[in-house]
């Protein structure tokens, strides 16, 4: 280990004290913080998914630099105070980024993007979201690593990793930041890039939020113009034609050599009509409306076909209302394995069915690759604390489900946790199930076995650098910021 602002002893003799009254840091948070202080009687804050926008916090606050994080956080861990961090909010847990009766720290005024010159830098507030950072540097015909939904934070989705549109050429969004600024659980700001707090900024390469509030993350740019976005939907009897190109797209090194190119595959229940929708996303980092990649799942007549050629911000410009929908993901990874496309479709099929009386329901069973490209990537700037290596690449599957009633949430959980159980069987039959979760996809029932899946050194790793950043264990488990996956 490196030195890092506190001593692993600490750990061993730490007690947690009880949670204070939130009457106290409440009424100081409001006297330090005026007009960008908020109470929830008085509040238009609005949140990605219904189950959050539902909590009630007992205060919200809007810091704008990291100052002023800092001294949030002093205030918070002085009072012992529960609290939550919002980026983008673009979780499904109470508690994740909307504090459930304690104070959500919401980073919205935190979402600067300054372009550092000669231009290969962007220095993006922690509280920024893909759709504000693709408009910035669109401007300057430039992107960077961020998400295929515009909403969504850039601060949760690189701290877990971040798959893109663009990571056959570049790799995860956590392998495309040069350094990280973080205000620390003592209230210390500190940055972490390769030569200083290099464990740090390890453990920040897909530790997700047990070290630190990150304010502000400096991320490679690259000159980009307009993308070519494709999306197909086929016939019933076609699901095993496409199936097929679907493997070869993923597996197939003559293809997956284009680093241009990207695919999503999307199997979806549409209730109006009782039936499943095979769908792809073809993705082409360049202004191509037919790309040769795609030359043979093109031959396969489609139901629908539709094509937009535009940049960045334009494409993940639209987002919905917030609030109003309830969002359910879970995920495994497993080895390429065309069989298993097969049965994950039908055990889908299955369980959907059990369930499909729930109002709003609109679930996907969604798979990409992690292609070797992006795996190679991983292994630059110190690598990061994933675990992921080898030679092939990795199929992502996760089951995305949305629905609009509470009534509905035991069955969508049941259907959940079936789905992926069972998928997770096919796999170990076939051999070739895969311990790596997506931090990001995981479920709060999976949030206890993702950092097992990053390997057993990794994990202790990660937990002795959270153990001496944070001492006092505030974000941990048993602290005072329990969402998302924890370490300890």
């Amino acid at each position: 280990m490196v030195s890092l602002p506190y001593s692993l002893e600490l750990r061993q003799t730490v007690e947690y004290p009880q949670v204070a009254s939130k009457h106290n840091q409440c009424t100081e948070l409001s006297t330090a913080f005026g007009s960008a202080f908020h109470y929830p009687g008085n509040d238009s804050f609005r949140i990605w998914d219904a189950k959050q926008q539902e909590v009630r916090p007992a205060c919200r606050v809007e810091p704008s630099t990291a100052l002023e994080v800092s001294r949030v956080l002093e205030i918070l861990v002085h009072h012992w105070c529960y609290f939550s961090v919002k980026g983008g909010g673009h979780s499904r847990n109470p508690g994740d980024s909307n504090s459930v009766g304690g104070v959500t720290v919401d980073l919205d005024r935190m979402t600067q993007v300054n372009i550092l010159e000669p231009g290969n830098r962007a220095r993006v507030g922690g509280g920024a979201t893909s759709y504000q950072v693709y408009e910035a540097l669109d401007a300057h015909n430039l992107s960077f690593v961020g998400g295929r939904v515009g909403t969504v934070g850039v601060g949760g989705f690189t701290l877990g990793g971040g798959t893109s549109p663009f990571s056959n050429k570049y790799g995860w969004a956590l392998d495309n930041v040069y350094e990280y600024e973080v205000v620390l659980a003592n209230g210390t700001i500190v940055n972490a890039n390769e030569t200083h707090n290099h464990d740090l900024y390890f453990a920040l390469r897909g530790g997700g939020n047990n070290f630190g509030i990150v304010t502000a993350f400096t991320v490679r740019t690259f000159g980009q113009g307009p993308v070519s976005t494709t999306t197909t939907t086929y016939s019933r009897n076609q699901t095993e034609q496409v199936l097929d190109q679907v493997y070869e797209l993923f597996t197939d090194k003559t293809l997956t050599s284009d680093p241009e190119m990207g695919y999503d595959m999307y199997y979806t229940y549409a209730s109006q009509d009782d039936s499943f929708i095979l769908s792809g996303t073809q993705r082409y980092g360049k202004p191509v409306r037919n790309p040769a990649v795609f030359k043979a799942i093109d031959q396969i007549p489609t139901a629908t076909r539709s094509t937009t050629i535009s940049n960045m911000g334009n494409l993940t410009r639209d987002s919905g209302p917030l609030g109003t929908t309830r969002h359910l993901f879970a995920t495994l990874t497993v080895l390429p394995s065309r069989p298993l496309l097969t049965q994950a479709v039908k055990i889908f099929e299955q369980e959907v069915r059990a369930i499909k009386s729930v109002d709003g329901l609109v679930p996907n069973l969604i798979s990409y690759a992690i292609s070797r490209t992006a795996i190679a990537a991983m292994n630059q700037r110190g690598g990061n604390s994933l675990g992921i290596q080898g030679e092939q690449p990795l199929f992502l599957v996760l089951i995305s489900t949305a629905w609009s009633d509470a009534s509905g949430d035991a069955a969508v959980n049941t259907m959940t946790e079936n789905t992926v159980r069972r998928i997770r069987e096919a796999a170990e039959t076939l051999d070739v199930a895969h311990p790596f979760l997506y931090i990001n996809y995981a479920s709060a029932a999976q949030a206890s076995e993702v950092f097992a899946g990053y390997g057993t050194e990794n994990m202790q790793k990660l937990r002795d650098i959270q153990g001496a950043v944070d001492p006092r264990g505030v974000f941990t488990s048993r602290g005072l910021w329990s969402g998302f996956a924890k370490l300890l």
